[in-house]
């Protein structure tokens, strides 16, 4: 265990001496897209130093205690490999992005039983008796997850520090019932993140990359349901863990279609945009501080709600009461900070 975070840095510090020997030679790796902030050429694969500690670490230690973790690393190695992808710019249709996300939920929920059992809703829990609705939900669940944590990122620290919590949180606030493979799946994700939010907060010195947000989005949505279905939580705990990329990415399709936009092209409109733009002017000369200060700011935003997701993980009255209250000032916040511009336009 003590491994994975001197293994995720050294193959973070390689990845960003190959960016620099690559730069020398003229080759950029500037994302041409709207929703892109970022103007150097930085290394965009610290989700390769997260990914392959993790593997080498659980491949050493063959004991059960990282069964779990073995298994669901081989169930998003389809979907890293799809991010990676995505990392050295080749274009894929979003057609064949959910041909290979979709299997990936699926063997999740084959090889670790990650699975939904209701949602606390009357009449829509009477449809969880059928296999194949839980099947579909599950896999519709984790596949909207990764493309959430993609649509978070692009701020120095902003998805790799949401995660950092989650894990912290539910260690913190784990049930006596809980497996030490499962606590140790937090524990090994939370220090091969940590080696890359060192290097990417604030100075980003490399990023996640698409590779880097797809994997965690679907790695920590395998665990919190995991963690939910062993504790007997409420299945509302799992809204509430990820309540913010969620209501990020319901607001963005809504206020896609208001404004007669395209919902699966990205735009430069998501809350952690609007806040860098205001944070900007400012007028501050360091551009990793205005990253800062959003990352920041964003945290102060859902950070509360974690804590009381974790401290009341198993009221889904409270849980409820809470995803309605985030969901509120996640609009007055974004309507404050842009009120007079919350149509599409293209950058």
């Amino acid at each position: 265990m003590s491994d994975i975070f001197p293994i995720s840095f050294l193959i973070s510090i390689l990845l960003i001496f190959i960016s620099k020997i690559i730069g020398k030679k003229g080759i950029v790796n500037i994302r041409k897209s709207p929703q892109t902030l970022h103007t150097k050429s930085i290394s965009r694969f610290g989700g390769i130093a997260i990914f392959f500690s993790l593997l080498l670490v659980s491949l050493i230690d063959s004991s059960e205690n990282y069964q779990f973790m073995r298994i669901a690393l081989y169930c998003s190695s389809p979907i890293f490999i799809l991010g990676i992808l995505d990392d050295l710019q080749l274009e894929i249709k979003p057609i064949v992005r959910l041909l290979i996300v979709f299997p990936s939920a699926f063997l999740s929920y084959y090889f670790l039983g990650v699975e939904a059992y209701s949602v606390d809703i009357p009449y829509i829990d009477s449809l969880f008796e059928f296999k194949i609705f839980s099947i579909i939900f599950i896999c519709f669940a984790i596949a909207g997850m990764v493309n959430a944590f993609n649509m978070i990122d692009g701020i120095n620290g902003l998805v790799l520090l949401y995660s950092l919590t989650i894990c912290v949180l539910i260690l913190l606030f784990q049930s006596s019932s809980s497996s030490l493979d499962i606590n140790l799946f937090f524990v090994a994700i939370f220090f091969a993140i940590l080696a890359v939010f060192i290097l990417n907060f604030p100075f980003g010195r490399i990023f996640l990359g698409d590779g880097g947000a797809y994997f965690l989005g679907i790695m920590l949505s395998i665990g919190v349901i995991k963690y939910y279905q062993i504790n007997a939580l409420s299945p509302w705990y799992v809204f509430s863990v990820f309540i913010y990329p969620i209501t990020d990415v319901f607001f963005s399709i809504i206020r896609r279609i208001i404004s007669k936009a395209s919902t699966v092209k990205p735009d430069s409109k998501h809350l952690h945009h609007i806040v860098y733009k205001r944070v900007k002017k400012i007028g501050l000369v360091s551009e990793n501080t205005n990253h800062a200060i959003t990352t920041l700011l964003i945290f102060i935003l859902y950070f509360p709600f974690l804590l009381s997701a974790n401290y009341f993980a198993d009221n889904s009255l409270i849980l409820q009461i809470q995803c309605l209250i985030f969901v509120s000032f996640y609009l007055a916040f974004y309507i404050l900070l842009n009120p007079k511009d919350l149509t599409y336009q293209k950058t």
